[in-house]
């Protein structure tokens, strides 16, 4: 009842595992997400299923940016003091320099 871990089927990905939690336990978080994506595996393969492989490509994905280790993390920060003092597009050009994507508050294409 507390949503801290969802699956979402067929949406943009075959499957996306989320797992979510208020404050700043990313241990937690993580190890909740492992431990269930373990599981959905096992399950698979007891039924006689795997994840779709090539030697060459990796782990085939509906999503060609994914292709290969067929994960994508990601983190939400609310930084509402930055933001106030960069403003959008210079806190953008912060995230760009570290290698990372600001997107907004409700996640990808979003204000």
């Amino acid at each position: 009842n507390d949503k801290t871990f969802l699956v979402w089927i067929n949406e943009e990905d075959h499957m996306r595992c989320i797992s979510m939690q208020n404050g700043g336990n990313v241990k937690e978080v993580f190890q909740r997400w492992a431990t269930a994506i373990n599981e959905v595996e096992k399950s698979l393969n007891a039924a006689g299923y795997t994840y779709s492989y090539n030697e060459h490509l990796g782990y085939i994905t509906t999503c060609p940016s994914n292709v290969g280790t067929g994960l994508r993390a990601s983190v939400m920060l609310k930084l509402p003091k930055l933001y106030k003092k960069l403003g959008v597009h210079k806190l953008e050009e912060l995230a760009d320099s570290m290698g990372l994507q600001a997107r907004g508050g409700r996640g990808e294409h979003s204000p």
